[in-house]
């Protein structure tokens, strides 16, 4: 008969806390599993602005009742302050996250959704409907950012799947609410006027415009509230994880790796903090606070001990930021503040080249079905175009990071870019050819999504982490506004689509220019061993 071994008392302890540690991992997934979810259900509604392409022919033929002047030109006013809205309260929606939570600050903008869209069921008048979706895009913009930082908070890493799971969201969204309005507004599918592309004013489908907004408006607000209520904050590091536990070298600071680059994280012990051994920023801040002089970019700058960002002495921090400007090419990135980054003309690089290749396919989701009703008279074919439009602007993300991961994020902008236009121009030639149609109206809302999922990392890995929710807030606030000012504009003229879709090639095409000086400027620092090695161990390397 074998004797059992006796197990000391500080063994026995040892399985105890492990069993403890098992149990508390479970639970941190389940909650890192619900959180996310809800963020993608509340990203459902977030996404609705780019569902106006669907519905423009029953709103406008709903509103020329009231004013014989109201025209699919001018009805882009809609769309256009509903973006407006967003892009106003992106900046304060990141600073409302910080101070009232994810979950309350989501709560207040499906409230603003929901009620605007139910509001604009009682509008008879091109300006109180501008003035109602006016309030959707303010809720738009208060709730767009929550979800994100509040799941960002519970991931350490893999934080582009987070963000193409949640984004994804924003497409899927439109796809669905769009063939539920379609499906209410025009069960029969009726064609529209064969000189006007306007439906009759004695035509059902005119009728029920009203009550296409009320049913949106309770869509919105079931799938916002319940997305809302799952938003929570993670717990806590542990007690026993304290500043007075753990002990840095406060000289270990810089790790050479492949190409001599430093990396301006210390070794943290394993089991310590995050599950990488190299800790994020705010694991540091939580141990040791005096690491708040230490860059979280994943590239080493000048530390407080003198080793710089190849191990060699410097001088120490100096006063003031760094700049990094647009005429030179530069070796290391650096955490701004807001105040710092719009300072620097590299942010307006960024802002531009994101204007002038995002306004396209912004522009193609509004008038896609405008453009495309006088060669197709087919309503159903054509919403279901635009739902997959928006599906795909949602799916391809997952894509374009992918992509990045392969060529570069830089490089992937650039052909994005250069694709765009290109895809513009063919659309514009071949409206008569349903196939066509179709494939390229999906191939423009994919290339769209792109821009919301490269430039966000983009901005955190060139201007920080710590702050990336005002600091994209910022450059989508420009984006939305000079945009929204563009597109606008064709409001007030006659011009036709097929002009304005080569106008907006043509913007695409500078677009792409610009993001090329972006790709030309940032060479030395993008090779991807470092950046893949910034994904996988660093706070901002693992939003890409």
């Amino acid at each position: 008969m074998k004797r059992q071994a006796v197990r000391s008392p500080r063994q026995a302890v040892s399985t105890a806390n492990d069993n403890v540690n098992d149990a508390d991992d479970y639970l941190a997934k389940i909650e890192r599993a619900v959180v996310l979810f809800g963020g993608a259900l509340l990203h459902l509604i977030v996404g609705i602005k780019i569902m106006w392409g669907t519905i423009t022919p029953y709103v406008t033929s709903y509103l020329i009742q009231y004013d014989a002047t109201i025209t699919t030109h001018r009805t882009l006013h809609v769309y256009t302050v509903t973006f407006l809205g967003q892009a106003l309260t992106m900046y304060g929606g990141g600073l409302l996250e910080k101070k009232i939570g994810a979950r309350a600050t989501a709560l207040l903008g499906t409230l603003l959704i929901s009620g605007g869209t139910f509001a604009a069921s009682f509008c008879t008048s091109l300006y109180a409907l501008v003035l109602s979706q006016a309030v959707v895009g303010l809720g738009i913009g208060t709730a767009y950012s929550a979800p994100i930082l509040c799941c960002f908070k519970h991931f350490s890493s893999n934080k582009a799947l987070v963000t193409g799971i949640i984004t994804t969201g924003t497409g899927f969204g439109p796809f669905l609410f769009g063939l539920i309005a379609a499906a209410y507004v025009n069960p029969n599918n009726l064609p529209t006027d064969v000189v006007y592309g306007l439906f009759p004013s004695d035509s059902p489908v005119v009728q029920r415009v009203p009550g296409m907004f009320r049913l949106l408006a309770a869509c919105y607000a079931a799938a916002g509230l319940l997305g809302s209520s799952l938003l929570s904050d993670p717990i806590d590091l542990p007690e026993s994880v304290s500043k007075n536990e753990v002990k840095f070298d406060p000289k270990v600071r810089v790790r050479q790796i492949e190409n001599g680059q430093g990396e301006s994280a210390p070794m943290l012990p394993k089991g310590t903090g995050s599950s990488s051994t190299v800790p994020s920023y705010d694991d540091l801040l939580k141990i040791n606070p005096s690491f708040s002089g230490m860059q979280d970019n994943g590239i080493a700058d000048e530390l407080e001990n003198g080793y710089g960002a190849a191990g060699s002495q410097t001088k120490g921090i100096e006063k003031g930021h760094k700049r990094y400007g647009s005429r030179t090419k530069f070796k290391t990135t650096y955490d701004l503040t807001t105040s710092e980054m719009i300072r620097d003309s590299l942010c307006w690089l960024v802002i531009f080249g994101a204007v002038c290749s995002g306004t396209v396919g912004f522009y193609v989701a509004a008038s896609f079905k405008s453009f495309g009703q006088p060669y197709i008279k087919d309503d159903h074919f054509l919403t279901a175009v635009g739902g997959l439009g928006c599906l795909c602007s949602g799916l391809s993300r997952t894509l374009w990071g992918s992509m990045a991961d392969c060529l570069g994020t830089f490089r992937t902008v650039e052909i994005v870019s250069y694709a765009s236009p290109i895809a513009m121009i063919l659309y514009t030639l071949t409206p008569d050819s349903r196939g066509a149609f179709g494939f390229l109206v999906c191939s423009l809302y994919a290339l769209w999504g792109a821009n919301y999922c490269l430039y966000p990392p983009i901005a955190a890995f060139l201007f920080g982490e710590r702050n990336m929710g005002t600091n994209y807030g910022f450059i989508f606030f420009v984006f939305g506004i000079t945009s929204t000012f563009l597109i606008d504009i064709c409001g007030y003229t006659s011009i036709s689509f097929r002009d304005l879709n080569f106008a907006f090639a043509g913007l695409g095409f500078v677009g792409a220019l610009l993001n090329s000086r972006l790709r030309y400027l940032t060479t030395d620092i993008k090779d991807e061993t470092i950046m893949k090695h910034h994904r996988a161990t660093s706070s901002v390397g693992s939003i890409f």
